[in-house]
């Protein structure tokens, strides 16, 4: 059973260097992308649309004039956010432990 598995897998590698048409065929590859299509906003890391900018006291006292919910939105602001998955996981790989 593990000669067949170990077969398979050398195989699937040897179809994949003669052929990399083959291997996006099945799903196993990904054509590359050409470096001068690519911008700089593609490869920065955006922010979550759930995260948003701590508000300053400044803005809560210009913002409280006007909208009744403003200090929910001071306070909402300062509340620590959920971390992601992947946060979690790099944390988990780094230091061991998983949140």
């Amino acid at each position: 059973m593990k000669t067949l598995l170990v077969m398979f897998i050398v195989g699937i590698c040897a179809l994949g260097m003669r052929s990399p048409e083959i291997m996006q065929a099945i799903g196993l590859a990904a054509s590359a992308q050409d470096p001068a299509e690519l911008r700089l906003a593609s490869m920065t890391a955006a922010t979550p649309s759930g995260q948003q900018e701590r508000m300053t006291a400044d803005q809560f006292a210009e913002q409280s004039k006007t909208d009744p919910n403003a200090y929910q939105k001071f306070i909402g602001s300062h509340q620590a956010q959920e971390r992601s998955e992947v946060d979690k996981l790099l944390n988990f790989f780094t230091r061991g432990k998983y949140e």
